[in-house]
């Protein structure tokens, strides 16, 4: 899996900013024109993967619209197990861009995001600092931590987490029609993480699992609860929940 060879700065306003980001996750400052995997900051940071770019907002291009009906995630709050009175600790074992995880804060819930590539957890860390300073955007800024790690760190804590969150999907080999953004991750990641299949094997409460909707279960179990939208499933698995 390719990673990012460090991080460059292209204006001295992002010089602070991106020597935090350098600091956190252990990657270089750099200048060199050669890099072919690389974040540069500015007003809009991009990761940049040979000649192609991703960049990552929460509150622009099309996902904004999904932001701005964030309340309507009626198939995701019932795969949740959602209660507006309660907050739920979700364990978020494929980070990706951060956009299911986003919703997920948004809706009051706290979030551990765990994303072993270092460059995508740069862009959701970017992400969520280049948010609007108002109020429920704060508090949902509050409620995720980002880590970069592989998932299967966390197997053996997983029932210390109300529900663990699996989103394999964008690992298909149907043709179907993609976003630019999803293109740009078949390329860079090469190979696609689903740790499905352990963390059913760990002691999980809740195990909720992201599918394209005709797509086959990663796990062989038929107790799974199903809830279907018009492209997308979510396949629940439940343990240890009271």
């Amino acid at each position: 899996m390719p990673d990012i060879e460090g991080i460059k700065v292209l204006n001295l306003s992002s010089k602070k900013r991106a020597k935090e980001l350098s600091e956190k996750y252990n990657v270089p400052l750099i200048n060199s024109e050669s890099a072919e995997t690389y974040i540069s900051i500015d007003d809009q940071p991009i990761l940049h993967y040979g000649k192609n770019k991703l960049e990552n907002s929460f509150i622009e291009g099309k996902f904004s619209t999904r932001i701005s009906q964030y309340q309507g995630e009626s198939l995701l709050k019932k795969a949740i197990g959602w209660q507006s009175t309660a907050q739920k600790h979700i364990l978020d074992t494929t980070g990706g861009l951060g956009h299911d995880a986003f919703i997920l804060a948004l809706l009051g819930q706290k979030i551990t995001v765990l994303e072993k590539n270092t460059g995508l957890c740069v862009l959701i860390e970017e992400a969520l600092n280049n948010l609007p300073n108002l109020p429920y955007f704060n508090d949902a800024r509050n409620n995720i931590s980002v880590v970069n790690n592989d998932s299967r760190a966390f197997l053996s804590s997983a029932e210390n987490f109300d529900v663990i969150y699996v989103d394999p999907m964008f690992n298909s080999k149907k043709k179907l029609k993609r976003t630019k953004q999803m293109e740009f991750l078949d390329n860079y990641l090469e190979e696609h993480d689903d740790p499905s299949v352990e963390f059913y094997e760990s002691s999980f409460k809740r195990l909720v699992i992201k599918k394209e909707l005709r797509a086959a279960p990663s796990i062989k179990d038929c107790s799974a609860i199903s809830f279907k939208g018009s492209s997308v499933r979510y396949d629940v698995y439940l343990k240890g929940e009271k």
